[in-house]
C-alpha cells in the first residue's frame, strides 16, 4: 500500500495500545514510524532494476523478521522512553503488530510479498485491493489526525480509534469475497463464450472494490475482462490477448 496508508495503519494501532500509557500524539507519531519502517528497504541497493521491483517487499517485509525484530526495538523503546518502562510485552506487541500489519495489507495487492520468508520463498499477492484505496485509508488518517492532535487519552478517542480499525479490515474481507465473486462470475462469462480457463484471477480496479479486472488463462493466450459488482454479466466482453505479453507486463 502507499506510504500515508502505511503510516496512519500504524499511528492508529500504537494509539489503541499505547495511547493510554504513552499519550495519542507520540503514540501516533511513533506507531507511524515504525509502520513505515519496513519500506525502508527501498533504500538498499539492487543490481538491476528489475531486482529492485521484485526484491522490494522481501526481507524486511516477512513475519520471521517482523518476529526477530519486535523484541529487540521494542526493548530500545523500552530502554529510552520512561512511560513504557513497566509496558514490555505491550510494546513488544505493538511493534510487531505495526510491523506485521504493513506487510499483510501489501501481501493484499497485487504486487507480492514475501511474507513468509524464508520459509516460502514465494511472494504472496491476493490483489484484492488496490495499492491506493481511499475507502480502506480515509477512517485511519482521520483518526490519526484526530490522535496526533490530542496530548491526553481520551475514551471517545478510542472509540474512535477502534471504529477505523474495525472498519478498515472490515473492507479488507469485503474486497476478498468481491474477488471471489468476480472469479465465480467471470469463469461463467468465460465458459459461455466458448473459452476454457485453466486459471482465473481477479485484480482490484484502482482506488475501489467494485470494479474488477478479471484474467482468464487458456494455454497460450489470456483473456481479460472488467466486471462491475453492479454490472450486468450479460453486456461483459472478453478481450483476448497474449500470454507472453502478459507475462512480461506482469
Amino acid at each position: 500500500m502507499d506510504s500515508l496508508t502505511q503510516f496512519v495503519l500504524g499511528s492508529t494501532i500504537s494509539v489503541l495500545c499505547l495511547g493510554k500509557t504513552l499519550g495519542p500524539r507520540k503514540a501516533a507519531l511513533l506507531g507511524g514510524a515504525l509502520g513505515t519502517l519496513p519500506d525502508l528497504d527501498v533504500f538498499l541497493s539492487f543490481d538491476t532494476a528489475v531486482d529492485e521491483f521484485v526484491l522490494h517487499r522481501g526481507w524486511t517485509h516477512a513475519l520471521a523478521t517482523h518476529a526477530v525484530a519486535a523484541p529487540v526495538i521494542g526493548e530500545l523503546l523500552v530502554r529510552s522512553i520512561r512511560r513504557l518502562k513497566d509496558h514490555r510485552a505491550l510494546v513488544w506487541w505493538t511493534v510487531f503488530l505495526c510491523f506485521s500489519t504493513h506487510a499483510i495489507i501489501d501481501a493484499m495487492t497485487v504486487y507480492g510479498t514475501r511474507l513468509f520468508w524464508p520459509f516460502y520463498q514465494d511472494p504472496v499477492g491476493v490483489g484484492s485491493i488496490f495499492i491506493i484505496d481511499p475507502i480502506y485509508t480515509l477512517p485511519l488518517l482521520g483518526t490519526a489526525i484526530w490522535a496526533l492532535s490530542r496530548r491526553d487519552w481520551s475514551r471517545p478517542l478510542g472509540r474512535g480509534i477502534t471504529l477505523a480499525l474495525v472498519f478498515s479490515t472490515a473492507y479488507l474481507g469485503l474486497g476478498v469475497m468481491l474477488q471471489a465473486q468476480a472469479e465465480y462470475r467471470a469463469k461463467a462469462i468465460f465458459a459461455k463464450a466458448g473459452i476454457s480457463t485453466d486459471s482465473v484471477f481477479a485484480i482490484a480496479a484502482p482506488f475501489n472494490i467494485v470494479l474488477w479486472k478479471v484474467i482468464g488463462l487458456e494455454e497460450d493466450r489470456y483473456h481479460n475482462l472488467y466486471l462491475s459488482m453492479f454490472g450486468n454479466d450479460q453486456q461483459a466482453s472478453v478481450n483476448p490477448g497474449d500470454k507472453m505479453a502478459m507475462e512480461m507486463v506482469g
